[in-house]
């Protein structure tokens, strides 16, 4: 009896260690390459790779689909979600494509590109969780993008980052301050602090649901904060769990734009999107750390978006070179919505850069 009480208190002791965890962020800004580094895990990529090839191998176990579209100048786009990649390129930057060479590509766990995880992780739920983030979290990512910038052979990246895209560019160029030339936030999830206040994207989508919307949110979000239960389940479940949230956002997203349409997306990532939680946290505050970023910055706010242009600003005023264009017609995908003017906006700002 005794002992059996004692593995029931440890077992709750580990389950309570690990939601004490959950509150704070796993991912520590600057953390990076030592972080890398303990597990033994490099920047270098494999040699003798083309920057033009449909799969970058940025690891030994890990590709990622590519996509280039246009000539000239290489700018990479890091896309939102979490975890859903275009199926192809921006309209907007086709039309860019005479001066501008468009990198996109499916970042580690979702789209055509590698999911290190197929199946539950092993050990226990405070293990899952370390492990999970530790492949496909916050430093996971920059790791990757800062891959590319060897594979493309560039001193310093032109970034255009999407919605939670935008904030995987700007922790990168505070991360690395010196690698960026410029850096191009569409959209930006206002996810510099934590909670986000008015600009929660949970919070916006449930004000503008239907009643059965409502309980149809309330009901996918219980399932996707209850990491021991999700922890438990493959990557296809998940894929098609996280995939659920879509046809939510759409149904939201038509209430301040009838017009807007979602662009198509590739598969979803399923222990991509738990990682990617787990590094947020439900607290953190980055505000001072991005005041590293050097690299002049436009954020790009569509007027029409589900997220309030003060959600905006606050990402602005955390960047120490930002400015802000509000593009009046265009929701949550202006490369979309309006990709002429959006062309336009970003072509004039490159240009400026360049000077």
């Amino acid at each position: 009896m005794a002992v059996a009480l004692g593995a029931l208190i440890l077992l709750v002791g580990a389950a309570l260690g690990a939601w004490w965890w959950m509150g704070r962020a796993l991912f520590q800004p600057g953390t990076v390459e030592p972080v890398l580094a303990a597990r033994g895990e490099s920047f270098e990529v494999p040699p003798g790779q083309a920057p033009d090839a449909p799969f970058w191998q940025v690891t030994p176990d890990v590709r990622l689909r590519h996509m280039a579209v246009g000539q000239g100048r290489n700018v990479v786009v890091v896309h939102g979600g979490p975890g859903l990649p275009p199926v192809e390129p921006w309209r907007a930057a086709t039309l860019m494509s005479d001066t501008l060479r468009w990198h996109f590509y499916d970042q580690r766990g979702c789209g055509e590109s590698s999911r290190p995880f197929t199946s539950p992780p092993t050990g226990g739920t405070w293990q899952a969780m370390q492990a999970v983030e530790a492949r496909l979290g916050l430093a996971a990512q920059l790791a990757d993008l800062e891959r590319i910038r060897r594979l493309l052979g560039q001193e310093r990246l032109t970034l255009v980052g999407h919605s939670f895209g935008a904030l995987v560019a700007a922790l990168y160029a505070a991360e690395w301050p010196e690698r960026v030339e410029a850096l191009v936030l569409v959209a930006p999830a206002p996810l510099v602090t934590m909670p986000a206040g008015d600009g929660d994207l949970f919070t916006q989508v449930r004000a503008r649901l239907d009643e059965p919307g409502q309980q149809a949110l309330k009901e996918w979000m219980k399932r996707t904060f209850d990491f021991p239960a999700r922890l438990k389940d493959d990557e296809a479940h998940l894929a098609e769990h996280f995939d659920q949230f879509g046809p939510l956002y759409a149904q939201a997203m038509r209430k301040s734009n009838a017009q807007a349409r979602m662009p198509a997306s590739g598969t979803a990532g399923g222990f991509l999107s738990l990682g990617l939680y787990l590094s947020l946290g439900r607290t953190h505050d980055w505000r001072e750390w991005l005041g590293r970023v050097r690299a002049p910055t436009l954020v790009i706010h569509g007027a029409r978006d589900l997220q309030p242009r003060s959600a905006t600003q606050r990402v602005v005023e955390a960047l120490p070179h930002a400015r802000l264009v509000e593009l009046a017609g265009s929701g949550h995908f202006p490369f979309e919505e309006q990709p002429e003017d959006f062309a336009a906006t970003v072509r004039a700002f490159l240009t400026e850069v360049e000077r």
